[in-house]
């Protein structure tokens, strides 16, 4: 009876344990291109990761468009389009004056675990698309938490477009966006999987033919606007 009891007292410890250990344990939220991130009142999602270069050695960052926060506002991930914060994990570094996008300093360490592929995408990015490697026509990846597609991963994440402007400082494509997907990552299919740039505006137009986009900054214009403040990036690759 006394062996018994011992070898109860121990199971229920070990049981004790194992549910102690997994709420200690519990994996950190994932922050990679297509998060949502939140200010604690504005929803955007993030779009590349970048590693910082020469004076910025050593730091990491995300991207967002720059109307989405201000210079030092504190940023979390969110669980999605006017969702609410899951867990802070940077800080607003750089707000471009010229373009519209904004680098997040990532805290060092992060309460996060740090992902450079494409939510929903693994196989992106896998390099920088420009005016010399892109072209009118090609398919374009959408990742992101857009309202009108938050509800479900395929939706958020599985949104396709059609190139149809781009001069390396801008582009314009054709494809299902909408507010919340500002900020987010737009990466070139045709192009080898590259990244191309960010999501900063969704249109509508009603003529000649109906059509929805997305315009934004193209990504070779965003890391040499960077470099010449200071913030030199170059763009973490999978």
């Amino acid at each position: 009876m006394r062996r018994f009891s011992v070898l109860l007292i121990a199971l229920i410890t070990l049981v004790g344990i194992a549910i102690i250990g997994g709420v200690t344990a519990e994996a950190a939220p994932v922050l990679q291109p297509g998060t949502s991130i939140t200010n604690g009142t504005d929803f955007c999602t993030l779009n590349w990761i970048y590693d910082g270069t020469g004076s910025q050695a050593g730091h990491l960052f995300g991207g967002a468009a720059g109307h989405c926060f201000a210079p030092g506002e504190r940023v979390s991930i969110a669980t999605g389009s006017l969702g609410s914060s899951v867990a802070a994990f940077g800080t607003v570094a750089y707000k471009s004056a010229a373009l519209d996008f904004e680098l997040i300093r990532i805290d060092s360490p992060c309460a996060c675990a740090v992902s450079a592929a494409m939510a929903g995408h693994p196989g992106i990015p896998t390099g920088v698309s420009t005016t010399k490697t892109a072209a009118v026509g090609d398919i374009v990846q959408y990742s992101g938490h857009g309202v009108l597609t938050d509800a479900i991963a395929p939706t958020q994440q599985d949104r396709v477009g059609i190139l149809g402007f781009n001069n390396g400082t801008q582009h314009y494509s054709y494809g299902l966006v909408s507010p919340g997907d500002s900020g987010g990552p737009v990466g070139d299919v045709s192009d080898g999987n590259k990244a191309l740039g960010i999501v900063d505006t969704v249109g509508v137009a009603l003529t000649p033919l109906p059509q929805v986009g997305e315009g934004g900054v193209s990504l070779q214009a965003l890391l040499a606007d960077a470099a010449a403040h200071n913030f030199p990036v170059n763009l973490r690759t999978v």
